[in-house]
């Protein structure tokens, strides 16, 4: 009996059997095979294993055919030698076997590509990049002058603001004046890569990640403020403090006095009572709908409100201060409101910060004079910041200071920044004198990928060109198991890559991260803890704006995790496919997303 009609019988016995594992093991060198699936289940003949969970259903996805293995589990070390390894396509009837280089049907054998980019030398990622002339015309501008840099992924946007900076502060030391500068960007991943830049450019800038650093700058603003923020501000609360209609109340506040006789007030600093009244008061909310012109729901009251009852409201610990402190931790070590409903207790948003600066600009608030000025500002992923940030950001400028804009206007995907074009965010700023340049040639992706993203086509099997791969998978074990037979056999070949495999959500990073742990040893990156060095790593779409690697795996590109409808899930798809230098493989073990186009 051939081996496709052996397997045949098995799978019709055992239907969820997804993979077959044949190895050598024991003194003898006895052949044992083994069936994997969702669930270990000895009684059949071979006996199935979970794949997941199983210490022998490593070598599966771990070593090669002909490579041994050496596996360690309940202080027991087994060795032995992988003969074989296939996926089992098919639900009842087997279809097709899959391997490491050929697909087995009942009657002919394919050859499969293995998908890799081409083999390359190792680049020196410490040497300086030399800009194009359009590139280096903005950089040149005069010091007087501001500057949005515009385009798509690619085009070099945070790297011309860099040698912008290092021009600016070259020029200002030439003529003996002071200059500081300070970079904004929307992640810590980025951040480093900013820090990594500069140093090589022997500038120095201040380099912060965005909502941070407004967050910190409120608290030396505002004495008074709460330690938390809040965690459990609902979508329709946060489009309503970010719209810029907000601002058609604010001048109430002129003058104001919180009421009299309100014991909660005269508890509260200044700030605080300005935000409870405004967030709390529904016919200001009102107010603030009507002047959005349909762009927020009137429902966004009733959850602002709510919202801001809770906010205002006294954390457990602090009403039973008197009580043993020990007795206020739950047994999990958290606090003791932290899942329930009072969670945001003692709590503002950081979508209040703008706002407060905002009141100071109209003179109902006061401020601190601590405040740190720069003479030039970058704020990279603009076309992601409201109106009212934009305008907290420009307060920061000193005196006759100028301003660097870096954003791609065609990826204004977050409805809630209300993104009105380039004219409008230059409204916002102080700065005087604007040039507008945009960066046309894409230098991080090889084509085919940068024409994938613009089309977000996936092509067909095998793929027209290798620098872009599609492969749908029968489902997870499958997926796994090729992104651990494939990636390994590149990390071999050539161990200087850097390989992103990029989820969409961090509980979607963290599967991932354990089911290709069984064949390769990926680094978990959740809190922009990126090095930057050779390896993989398992990320989010969120931590890698603005980031560049020489692979990336897309998985799960599903309706499931990338529906139809989500502006905002389909800039996550376009930032992760743009992230690709050399190869960007795409996969799916479910149908493909329906952001995505079949050919």
């Amino acid at each position: 009996m051939s081996r496709f009609a052996e397997l045949e019988r098995v799978l019709a016995e055992v239907p969820a059997a997804r993979g077959l594992l044949v190895v050598e093991s024991g003194p003898e060198r006895r052949e044992r095979s083994y069936l994997l699936g969702p669930r270990t289940q000895t009684e059949t003949t071979p006996p199935m294993l979970d794949w997941r969970t199983s210490p022998v259903a490593e070598a599966f996805f771990r070593c090669a055919p002909g490579e041994p293995y050496e596996l360690e589990a309940g202080g027991r070390v087994t060795e032995g030698r992988v003969r074989e390894r296939w996926l089992l396509r098919g639900r009842g009837a087997l279809e097709a076997l899959i391997g490491d280089d050929a697909t087995v049907l009942c009657d002919a054998v394919e050859p499969r590509a293995r998908p890799a980019p081409t083999p390359g030398p190792m680049p020196d990622r410490t040497a300086l990049v030399v800009l194009d002339p359009e590139q280096q015309r903005a950089v040149d501008l005069a010091v007087d002058a501001s500057l949005v840099v515009d385009g798509e992924a690619g085009v070099g946007k945070t790297l011309v603001a860099l040698y912008r900076v290092a021009s600016l502060a070259r020029r200002a030391a030439a003529a003996q004046q002071k200059f500081r500068a300070l970079v904004l960007v929307p992640t810590e991943g980025l951040r480093r890569l900013v820090r990594l830049l500069a140093d090589r450019l022997r500038v120095t800038i201040e380099v912060r990640v965005l909502d941070e650093w407004l967050v910190e700058r409120a608290r030396l603003a505002f004495p008074g403020l709460p330690k938390r923020l809040s965690e459990g501000a609902t979508a329709q609360v946060i489009a309503l403090k970010r719209h810029p209609a907000v601002r058609s109340v604010l001048d109430d506040f002129r003058g104001w006095k919180p009421p009299p006789n309100s014991e909660l007030d005269l508890r509260l600093p200044r700030s605080r009572q300005r935000l409870l009244h405004l967030w709390g008061d529904r016919d200001r909310l009102q107010r603030v709908i009507v002047a959005a012109h349909g762009e927020l729901q009137p429902r966004a009251i009733v959850a602002t409100q709510a919202h801001t009852r809770i906010q205002f409201e006294t954390t457990t610990e602090k009403q039973h201060a008197h009580v043993d402190a020990a007795r206020l931790t739950a047994l999990d070590g958290k606090r003791l409101d932290a899942g329930t409903p009072m969670e945001d207790a003692h709590t503002f948003d950081a979508e209040d910060v703008p706002v407060m600066f905002e009141l100071v600009r109209r003179g109902a608030l006061p401020v601190s004079d601590k405040l740190a000025l720069y003479d030039h500002i970058v704020l990279d992923e603009a076309q992601l910041r409201a109106p009212m940030e934009l305008a907290a950001i420009g307060d920061a400028l000193a005196r006759g200071g100028t301003v660097t804009l870096a954003g791609d206007h065609r990826q204004a995907t977050d409805e809630t920044a209300y993104f009105a074009g380039w004219a409008s965010a230059k409204a916002e700023m102080p700065a005087l004198e604007w040039h507008e340049v945009t960066l046309a040639i894409t230098y991080r992706s090889v084509p085919a990928i940068a024409d994938f993203a613009k089309a977000l086509v996936v092509p067909s099997e095998p793929p027209p060109d290798p620098a872009v791969w599609a492969s749908r998978c029968d489902d997870a074990l499958a997926q796994a198991a090729q992104i651990c037979w494939h990636l390994d056999a590149l990390q071999n070949r050539d161990p200087w890559r850097q390989i992103a495999v990029i989820a969409r959500t961090p509980e979607h990073a963290r599967r991932l991260h354990a089911e290709l742990s069984r064949g390769l040893d990926p680094q978990l990156v959740l809190d922009g803890d990126f090095r930057f060095e050779p390896g993989l790593i398992v990320t989010t779409a969120n931590a890698v704006s603005g980031l560049e690697f020489d692979v990336v795996v897309i998985p799960d590109l599903s309706p499931t995790f990338y529906p139809l409808g989500a502006p905002e899930l389909a800039r996550a798809f376009y930032v992760a496919a743009t992230r690709a230098r050399d190869w960007l493989w795409l996969l799916t073990p479910e149908t493909w997303s329906p952001l995505v186009h079949l050919r």
